[in-house]
């Protein structure tokens, strides 16, 4: 049995309820902490941080497809219809299937928009009441200072041991807020055709509102695309150098918890989703080799390994012990969302609508691209003894108790299979990518194959010869690009990269015929069905958004 965690009260008080509309309410009730309440609460920075990780795997609402982080991902994956539903029994995320954002845009706008506000609380009320921030702008970094030739006694009295904790913790908010806004941006940001990229076009595209820590009651205008990627890219940047300078020795309390690892790996995925819209800049080189490069830190830390051969099968993606897994929620009694959780809607060994027949299977057009050689193919199943459920993904995602029956006597009622938020294989993938988009096609092409390497089902016909194939093809940048898009939609299938890999690339595909809405039907990322407009109820909070295109 899992351990309990419960948290404080001081946490507690942060996790939110209200609807996601009242966000711009000055003082809203409920929805989100007002700072004058923040202030008066006792162990202010730590119990804030505590709140904000609850944040990422709850909603408010009854609904039971809103369950945080992983419920968003569930979203985007149907959405670019890596994901398919056959029925609607139960009609949860049956909207998805319909390709319609009008319903998600003010679920998706409240849910980022609140933890930002709170986060900017954290941090006003941290500047305000906390030396820190000030000692570091009077001082400047450590290594700084011993470059200089400062003595450690010296650099002990400015950054004593309640300095280090606190630049933790602050580093910890920055790169949540980095990652709501890189989030956010990319939902309100449209996608053009992909030969159609404007250079430089989010410079000029009122995107959403920006809220900082200074300007965090009133009502704010649109910001561009740019101007909140760039907030984004700051915060994250500055969240890596404080655990640089602070936290060498840090070791988190769980991986639910940010370090510099987790935050490379968020920073790396926003600069590959933004550079697209760079083409034809200096920037757009600039942003791919951030993006490699972060990439590249989580790897070569060597605090991951990835996942082998020997344990695709039977891993389940179902535990935070897993020694790729960088970024993850550990399920507890008191965490469970039971029905309304990632296995209480997919998972076909635990009591969950897929087990009931609303089955989340993978795309059949998907699954017909995977070779026989691709040992992935059995992270889904045949349907030979239960043609209900064919293509559900019993063989990556299944329940820890249960990993094997569907019999209503044995199935997991008890929902305690932990949440993946990011693993070791994104950081190979985008790594592979930006090598491609940078015209390095040896390195993406050896990126990819540590992971494909790994991924060779050895009892196929002539597997040999049609692996042997893939990695001759990957000397070709087409037939590399076309391998490096296969392996983002498989091998991270369910994991929430769909949409941005849908997005991104900017091609059509066509949806399989295991679909229960629109079968067969040819989709590309500029249609309507992807672009998510401003939730309309904001235009009763916002004045600037009046004029807005809303929902």
């Amino acid at each position: 049995m899992k351990k309990h965690i419960i948290l404080t009260l001081t946490a507690a008080a942060f996790v939110l309820t209200a609807c996601e509309q009242d966000f711009l309410e000055r003082y809203p009730e409920g929805g989100t902490i007002r700072q004058d309440q923040y202030e008066k609460l006792d162990n202010q920075l730590e119990g804030s941080v505590r709140g904000m990780y609850a944040r990422l795997y709850t909603m408010g609402g009854s609904s039971h497809d809103e369950f945080g982080k992983r419920s968003i991902d569930l979203w985007g994956d149907i959405l670019a219809s890596d994901i398919a539903l056959t029925g609607k029994t139960y009609g949860w995320l049956y909207q998805d299937e319909q390709m319609l954002t009008t319903n998600r845009t003010g679920t998706i706008w409240g849910f980022y928009y609140s933890q930002i506000h709170n986060i900017n609380a954290t941090i006003n009320a941290f500047k305000n009441g906390n030396n820190f921030v000030t000692t570091l702008e009077e001082n400047g970094w450590p290594s700084e200072l011993t470059a200089a030739g400062m003595k450690k006694a010296q650099l002990d009295s400015i950054y004593n041991k309640a300095a280090y904790t606190n630049a933790l913790y602050y580093a910890q908010v920055l790169g949540l807020r980095g990652y709501m806004y890189s989030q956010l941006v990319k939902f309100y940001t449209p996608v053009q055709e992909s030969d159609k990229f404007l250079a430089d076009s989010i410079g000029n595209f009122d995107c959403i509102p920006l809220y900082t820590e200074d300007k965090m009651d009133a009502a704010q205008p649109l910001s561009t695309a740019a101007v909140v990627y760039n907030q984004a890219f700051s915060d994250l940047e500055m969240s890596i150098k404080l655990f640089e300078e602070f936290g060498k020795d840090y070791i988190r309390n769980s991986k639910l918890e940010l370090d510099r690892e987790v935050v490379c790996g968020i920073l790396a995925m926003a600069y590959l989703n933004e550079c697209v819209y760079r083409a034809g800049t200096p920037l757009y080189a600039d942003h791919v080799k951030k993006a490699l490069a972060n990439a590249e830190k989580v790897i070569n830390s060597n605090k991951y390994e990835p996942l082998k051969q020997d344990r695709l099968l039977t891993t389940g993606f179902n535990s935070v012990t897993d020694p790729g897994w960088i970024w993850a929620q550990e399920v507890t009694v008191e965490t469970s969302g039971g029905l309304k959780s990632w296995f209480g809607q997919v998972d076909i060994h635990s009591y969950s609508y897929a087990w009931a027949g609303d089955t989340k299977v993978i795309d059949a057009t998907l699954r017909d691209m995977m070779p026989a050689w691709d040992l992935r193919r059995m992270w889904f199943n045949d349907g030979k003894a239960n043609s209900i459920y064919k293509d559900c993904p019993d063989g990556k995602f299944f329940s820890a108790q249960n990993p094997h029956s569907t019999d209503a006597d044995d199935i997991d009622r008890d929902w305690l299979s932990d949440n993946v938020f990011m693993r070791l294989e994104s950081m190979y993938l985008i790594a592979a990518e930006a090598n491609w988009r940078l015209d390095d096609y040896t390195q993406a092409a050896a990126y990819l194959t540590a992971i494909t390497d790994e991924r060779i089902d050895t009892t196929a016909f002539l597997w040999n010869d049609g692996y042997t194939q893939f990695k001759t093809d990957l000397a070709n940048k087409d037939k590399l690009k076309e391998a490096i898009i296969y392996n983002w939609r498989i091998e991270m299938w369910g994991e929430g990269y769909g949409l941005d890999t849908f997005r991104r690339f900017g091609e059509s595909r066509k949806r399989g015929g295991n679909h229960d809405y629109a079968k067969g039907v040819a989709i590309k990322p500029s249609d309507s069905y992807f672009n998510f407009n401003i939730p309309g109820s904001e235009t009763t909070y916002n004045p600037y958004l009046k004029d807005k295109k809303t929902e």
